[in-house]
């Protein structure tokens, strides 16, 4: 938490900076446009200098020998607006009336020293000048109570006005995006090592973040977290290689012993002077032998799979004739009259041609056929596979369907759900079998082992398994690589076609 408050604390003081700058040029530049609407003003009537000054002009009058004098009101005047003192000149420059003025102030004038205090001061006094019908009114204010300054614009200046505004305005807009894009890469810099490092985590990597500047502790924690990670990951691998070579060489030990119980089973079942009770006891040993030995391979492929450390084998193959390839193997292996076996292959699917391990998806298709075989006395087997399409993706869907008793709900719902496949709990009656087919627990859970080998089998290939509601028909989606008639043109391409469109392999 302190070092997000140190990134916060940071952005804030960017943001801070960048309005303090924006703030000092706009007053700059407020003061040098606020001085010439300024010096503007003053020869504007309605300004408060100049509405003093033609207020207190109203109330000069002459008496009858032609000498200026001001009314009552008009002394109130001066007084109310704070004048420091006032008087009148004549046209030859001589003062001719005044009101509190020092005794600093000259009683005669030259026209130069009019045109000079009345554009800038006299005496330092601040003053205002106003020519009425009685000679030139002077009202000075106090000196540090007005500064004056005199600002010059031609016309085309002032007609220019607009454009100025807008260039201060564009100039503001960019000083803001030049500030923003300077502290916004300052941050960018300290957070993309932390966000490297993130993307190393993710994918698995050991990583190694600085622990230094904005984003300094961050990265330690990170550096921290990459160590744990990292401790685990290889618990984690001792664990499953551990159990992987356990697997492999608890099955390559029981292989040879097994082999030689069905070889000795096989020769007594075929000794004719032994009795058929005995025959057929040895017939039985043979047959569970079997199966044992095909638990045993399903254990080696399901660990391998499960890990990553079975290679798929990948080529080129027909799904249409893999289809009629599975199906054929069981009509020809003896198939019993109490079950029915039909294939239904559509007809766009006749000419798709896709990327996998055909031994695999054979073995996978014969698992599914083979447990409805296993666990329905008698039903009619349909294998079907077709095209389907959604999200802009081409799909291969096979299912295997029966009119048996279907897979329960419980293994479906273990198989469906992303939870751990190796086992899970059941519930035994008290003779210690499983109520799902009639088959006994493994250490009281279900036995799966078929249906999960197929399920491995079809996520390797980046495909998917899922179920019908009453589970009698067991799902596969693969992803469609191409038709056969894609595949002649790309043969058939252009050198300048693969060189502009590209070729990619596998296609």
């Amino acid at each position: 938490m302190k070092s997000l408050f140190k990134i916060y604390r940071r952005y804030i003081f960017s943001a801070g900076w960048i309005a303090a700058a924006v703030i000092l040029v706009n007053m700059c530049v407020l003061m040098v446009v606020g001085a010439y609407f300024a010096s503007q003003s003053r020869e504007n009537p309605d300004s408060g200098g100049r509405r003093r000054i033609i207020e207190v002009s109203s109330y000069m009058n002459r008496e009858e020998n032609g000498h200026p004098y001001l009314e009552g009101e008009g002394y109130k005047a001066l007084e109310d607006t704070g004048a420091e003192f006032a008087f009148l000149l004549d046209n030859s420059g001589r003062r001719i009336w005044s009101w509190e003025v020092p005794e600093e102030i000259p009683v005669h004038f030259t026209l130069g020293e009019v045109a000079s205090f009345t554009r800038w001061y006299l005496k330092d006094y601040p003053v205002r000048v106003w020519n009425c019908d009685e000679g030139l009114l002077v009202i000075a204010d106090a000196k540090d109570k007005v500064g004056k300054y005199t600002v010059e614009m031609s016309r085309s200046s002032i007609r220019k006005l607009p454009v100025f505004l807008l260039v201060i305005m564009t100039a503001n807009l960019l000083l803001v995006l030049i500030l923003a894009v300077l502290s916004g890469y300052r941050l960018y810099s300290s957070l993309r090592p932390v966000a490297s490092g993130i993307d190393g985590l993710v994918s698995g990597r050991r990583i190694l973040v600085p622990e230094q500047g904005l984003t300094g502790e961050l990265g330690k924690k990170l550096n921290q977290a990459s160590a744990v990670l990292e401790i685990q990951r290889r618990n984690l691998e001792q664990r499953d290689t551990a159990r992987t070579e356990w697997i492999s060489g608890v099955s390559h030990d029981i292989r040879t012993p097994l082999s030689m119980v069905m070889g000795y089973a096989d020769n007594l079942e075929n000794k004719e002077e032994l009795p058929e009770e005995d025959r057929k006891q040895a017939a039985i040993i043979k047959e569970q032998s079997l199966k044992i030995k095909t638990l045993i391979e399903d254990l080696n492929l399901t660990s391998k799979l499960e890990y990553q450390m079975q290679p798929l084998r990948m080529e080129e193959y027909i799904p249409a004739a893999l289809l009629r390839l599975a199906a054929v193997s069981f009509l020809n292996g003896g198939l019993a009259e109490e079950y029915e076996l039909e294939t239904d292959i559509q007809e766009e699917l006749e000419g798709v041609v896709m990327q996998g391990d055909v031994r695999l998806l054979t073995r996978a298709l014969n698992n599914l056929i083979g447990n409805s075989i296993r666990h329905n006395s008698r039903c009619r087997i349909e294998v079907k596979g077709e095209l389907v399409s959604g999200n802009g993706l081409t799909l291969c869907r096979i299912a295997v369907k029966d009119d048996g008793k279907g897979i329960p709900a419980e293994i479906r719902n273990i198989l469906t759900e992303d939870r751990n496949l190796r086992a899970a709990p059941g519930k035994a009656d008290n003779r210690g079998e499983s109520p799902i087919m009639g088959k006994p627990y493994i250490m009281g859970k279900p036995h799966i082992m078929g249906l999960r080998i197929v399920k491995q089998i079809v996520n390797a290939h980046g495909g998917r398994m899922d179920f019908s509601a009453d589970g009698r028909e067991v799902i596969l989606y693969l992803p469609a690589a191409g038709t056969l008639e894609e595949r002649k043109e790309r043969k058939n391409r252009k050198w300048w076609e693969i060189l502009w469109y590209g070729d990619v392999k596998g296609e």
